[in-house]
């Protein structure tokens, strides 16, 4: 496969995990990360589970493969299956519509468990440029002169860079996740439980050797630590050996999808007109894991590295339909 031209950078604008993941991809192409915060923005508080050694592979960080087992805790007992109304109460309840959700899978699986550094991990190895903005058009075409560029932040945003003039309404819910640490070395479980309930403000709670991470619809209140007190119970653990943490708001957690011929005529624009590459779930605007960032890197790679411009956006076209 060819690749860019030794004098040319690729640029991945974002230092979020998408970012990182994909610097790493695309080490080969020497990449510089553009941030626009002076330091990592550190907005991935989740647990990171991954489905497969992907992203640890082309890191270089190994992560532990482990069984994550599931259930659903609703009206006070715990139900080893989902039916649709479970599964439509959870879908309300998460993203304020009926769509097909996780809760339907109980399933004991196979997850690859990231340590809890990794995101300063990735960073470790990386050249990110902190306090770089891209602020205008101008300055977006200043980079795609130096080589390739891919694109994480939110599509709303690099609509309004652009000018683009059909902006649809781009809705997104926030979530809250409140992290847990237990004081005891003797708790090394993997494990998930769904709230379906609308009348709780948690949705799921995930628990990971000792951490828990429970994450919240709606801002938690002052009792947020009696919310946590009855998750861990729940669980069936000791309340007096846990350190809660402080609420984290993730402003974009859950976003809402907008019209599918509209989203993928703007990645393709972007790419063809601008040159420039979308990735990750917010550029992309639709629901992705992070393991996804690995083969649309992939994909990316391969129109950068086409021989001529016309199959160059053959290419383009193609992954933007099957998006």
């Amino acid at each position: 496969m060819s690749k860019v031209s030794t004098h040319k950078r690729l640029h991945i604008i974002g230092a979020g995990m998408a970012g990182m993941i994909a610097a790493h991809a695309f080490r080969s192409y020497s990449p510089v990360i553009l941030e626009a915060q002076n330091g990592l923005p550190h907005n991935h508080e989740a647990i990171l589970r991954f489905r497969s050694e992907l992203v640890s592979d082309i890191c270089g960080i190994a992560f532990r493969p482990v069984t994550v087992r599931k259930s659903i805790y609703t009206g006070g007992q715990y139900v080893d299956r989902a039916d649709p109304q479970l599964a439509n109460m959870y879908s309300r309840k998460v993203v304020r519509q009926v769509v097909d959700r996780s809760i339907w899978n109980l399933e004991p699986c196979v997850r690859y468990i990231a340590p809890p550094y990794l995101p300063e991990g990735l960073a470790a190895r990386l050249d990110i440029s902190y306090g770089t903005p891209i602020q205008s058009v101008a300055s977006l075409l200043d980079y795609t002169r130096l080589g390739p560029v891919v694109s994480t932040i939110p599509m709303p945003l690099m609509m309004k860079l652009i000018g683009w003039s059909d902006l649809p309404e781009f809705t997104a819910y926030p979530i809250w996740s409140v992290q847990v640490d237990f004081t005891t070395p003797q708790i090394d479980v993997h494990q998930t439980i769904y709230f379906p309930d609308p009348d709780t403000d948690y949705y799921r709670a995930s628990l990971t050797g000792r951490r828990l991470i429970v994450e919240f619809v709606r801002e938690p209140g002052s009792n947020f630590a009696d919310h946590i007190a009855d998750i861990v119970k729940i669980f069936g653990l000791d309340p007096a050996l846990y350190v809660p943490g402080m609420p984290k708001l993730h402003r974009l957690g859950k976003i809402a999808p907008i019209d599918d011929d509209l989203r993928r005529e703007f990645i393709y624009t972007l790419t063809r007109e601008y040159g420039v590459y979308s990735l990750g779930r917010f550029a992309t605007w639709q629901p992705l894991l992070l393991d996804d960032i690995v083969g649309d890197c992939d994909v990316i790679e391969r129109l950068i590295g086409g021989e001529s411009r016309r199959s160059r956006y053959q290419q383009s076209l193609a992954s933007v339909r099957n998006a």
